[in-house]
């Protein structure tokens, strides 16, 4: 797994399937405001754009990649899944309740080893709390 972060997005999967995501519900809105000359940052683009679609969109793509079961996933596709909620949860975007609860199991069982093992539990932490204070979103 590349990984370059604490967070649970930061790794080739989550980050994979989170432009999967992006592209798919927006397309050539997403690649120009992803293009060289655009002002906005990596970050202020997924802020414009995430919604309930691209959560839904990403959460597919990582299915699809995954091509199992929930229950036959691995760890790393695991943080992945999570890491996907998580990013969307961190931008406000309302998290159905069977991903949120997937999700925080997920983070609350995390068995993978890191470099930065303080760090890693630090955000952990930080993003089981959000996970757990973000209310369904109302059908």
């Amino acid at each position: 797994m590349g990984h370059w972060g604490v967070k649970s997005y930061e790794n080739d999967d989550a980050s994979d399937a989170l432009e999967a995501g992006f592209d798919e519900v927006h397309g050539a809105v997403y690649d120009d405001l992803m293009d060289d000359r655009s002002p906005l940052t990596f970050e202020q683009v997924q802020a414009k754009l995430a919604d309930a679609r691209t959560l839904a969109a990403a959460l597919a793509a990582l299915s699809a990649t995954v091509g199992a079961p929930f229950e036959e996933w691995d760890e790393v596709e695991r943080l992945a899944f999570a890491g996907v909620v998580v990013r969307h949860a961190e931008l406000d975007v309302p998290i159905p309740d069977e991903a949120r609860t997937r999700a925080l199991d997920w983070l609350e069982y995390e068995e993978i080893e890191w470099d930065e093992t303080t760090a890693r539990r630090l955000r952990r932490e930080k993003e089981v709390a959000l996970l757990r204070k973000i209310k369904p979103p109302v059908a």
